[in-house]
């Protein structure tokens, strides 16, 4: 798969100091260190997504068309690259962390598409970055078939959801309320199913963007449509207070009479196949 690139220069000078930015490194959760002969490699992992992106110290020049660029820049044989088919909230993710590195080290950028070096600048390359992912699936569109191509705002609100799924259980666990994991599934006709478990009689999170609600009850799992259950809930569930529209939770207030909404509702008959698929099958 093509990467997306990014290559860090500084100006008037090469020096780098190894050391401390090993040490800058090692100071963000889940990244590896490792080095040879042939380049440092700072392989970093987004804390809760299963994302990578590799930082690269190198003995020579990955630039191209290096000699067309400003003099006054130096190419410090730094870079880094990721799947050019990264989502948009991992690609912003990563952007991060290449602007907390130009901060630290006072290095500029250049991406191929680039007219020179320039300085950080995350609005360009976001732009960058978009028009290179849209100009690589639309001459290689087969490669979608792999995947399940979602908006982007309701993907990056199923990521923002998972990155925060840790600290909303934190949050939660004095209240004993559930804080449920996505279930990313397909049926039959290879659409994206989205569910939950939800256990009877127990305070839970419901996350936004979800089709199935797999519900346990009297020893046995129920599949009912989220929509028709967050319906017959909808007076006995709040909105999680400043966080993802759409995120709803049922209290301790309203515990018995969600139970007997439940107790007493029809729910549509869900006959389905489901096949369990991975997170990074989704894209937008």
């Amino acid at each position: 798969m093509a990467q997306f690139n990014v290559h860090f220069f500084k100006e008037k000078s090469r020096h780098i100091d190894v050391e401390v930015m090993i040490d800058f490194f090692e100071n963000i959760a889940s990244v590896q260190v490792d080095m040879d002969d042939k380049s440092v490699r700072f392989l970093y992992t987004h804390p809760q997504l299963p994302y990578q992106a590799l930082f690269q110290i190198t003995p020579k020049s990955q630039v191209p068309d290096i000699y067309r660029l400003n003099p006054r820049f130096l190419d410090v044989n730094f870079h880094v690259e990721m799947p050019i088919l990264t989502p948009n909230y991992m690609a912003r993710n990563i952007f991060d962390v290449i602007k907390m590195i130009c901060d630290k080290f006072g290095f500029s950028i250049y991406n191929e598409m680039f007219e020179d070096v320039l300085p950080f600048k995350m609005e360009l390359l976001d732009k960058v970055f978009h028009m290179l992912k849209d100009a690589y699936v639309e001459k290689n569109p087969v490669l979608l078939n792999d995947y399940f191509v979602l908006p982007t705002d309701k993907l990056t609100a199923i990521f923002r959801y998972l990155d925060d799924i840790v600290e909303l259980q934190k949050y939660y666990k004095e209240l004993d309320t559930y804080v449920p994991r996505y279930h990313f599934l397909s049926v039959e006709t290879h659409q994206l199913i989205i569910g939950i478990e939800w256990n009877e009689q127990t305070l839970t999170v419901f996350p936004p963007f979800i089709d199935y609600i797999f519900y346990r009850t009297n020893g046995e799992i129920k599949v009912l449509m989220a929509e028709e259950v967050l319906k017959g809930l909808n007076k006995f569930v709040d909105d999680v207070p400043g966080f993802i529209r759409g995120t709803k939770v049922l209290t301790k207030k309203w515990l018995h009479k969600a139970h007997k909404v439940m107790k007493k509702t029809k729910f549509s008959k869900v006959d389905h196949t489901f096949t369990k698929q991975n997170v990074k099958k989704l894209l937008d």
